[in-house]
């Protein structure tokens, strides 16, 4: 999570739409966790021999501000937990 928040992720584009930084790190994955509970997978890339990854496109509300954002998980076997491997919105 904070690789994304950060300078090198995508931090200075999460603080420009929602006004967070990598001390927000708690608050901004309880949005993406919870928004993509909800959401159907929209993208599927396979990664052979590394499993897949998966993208999603949710709108987020974090501090009164919302933005569509794109959220990809990898998952390295099937039946493995899902890694968050990045987020940024996307206006």
């Amino acid at each position: 999570m904070k690789w994304i928040l950060g300078e090198e992720g995508h931090g200075s584009e999460w603080e420009k739409v929602f006004h967070v930084t990598s001390s927000d790190s708690e608050l901004v994955w309880q949005a993406i966790a919870s928004a993509a509970l909800g959401s159907s997978i929209q993208v599927v890339r396979e990664r052979f021999p590394f499993g897949i990854t998966c993208g999603i496109r949710v709108h987020l509300e974090i501090n009164g501000r919302n933005a569509p954002t794109t959220i990809s998980w990898h998952y390295v076997i099937e039946i493995a937990p899902p890694r968050l491997v990045t987020a940024f919105p996307t206006p």
